[in-house]
């Protein structure tokens, strides 16, 4: 299902793709069960158990859905929230170290104030504190990197739901 979003509102739009023909099966405003259930209600039996596989965003309802109609398909999140969430955690877990990182190069700079004028180039203390700043710097430019996975990881189609027969 993808879902086209205005800024003062969501609206949504419901569309079953096959995923063998990458070809829209069915389509509908609105989402949630009951729009599911309109589709799954007009299949055959032979139809539903055609479907083998089913990929949704791991919403409760989709998974409900599939449960009453399609219990012996296969239930796949799709990979664009796989992504999403994994790079979600990953850029939290990131944060929280850039932040200790940070905070270590503050208490080494309070620590190790430079002396007035240009330090000299071999001041132990000086590379104690530009190591720790390059150590903070590196993580916090790894953000850039993770956008970049997502780019590479994330699916042309961002579907919410997708059966394959």
């Amino acid at each position: 299902m993808t879902k086209p979003v205005t800024k003062k509102g969501h609206k949504y739009i419901t569309v079953i793709v096959n995923h063998d023909t990458n070809t829209v099966v069915w389509a509908s405003e609105d989402h949630g069960k009951s729009v599911l259930e309109k589709f799954y209600k007009q299949l055959t039996p032979e139809q539903l158990s055609s479907i083998k596989v089913v990929t949704g965003d791991g919403a409760k309802w989709i998974t409900e859905c599939v449960n009453e109609y399609t219990p012996d398909c296969a239930h796949c999140v799709d990979s664009f929230h796989v992504i999403e969430w994994a790079m979600t955690a990953l850029d939290e877990v990131r944060k929280d170290i850039w932040h200790d990182a940070y905070s270590e190069y503050k208490q080494v700079k309070k620590d190790n104030p430079c002396s007035k004028g240009r330090p000299k180039k071999d001041d132990p203390e000086l590379a104690i504190v530009k190591a720790t700043k390059a150590k903070a710097d590196e993580i916090k430019g790894s953000a850039y990197m993770i956008k970049v996975l997502c780019f590479l990881f994330d699916t042309k189609y961002h579907m919410h739901y997708i059966i394959s027969f």
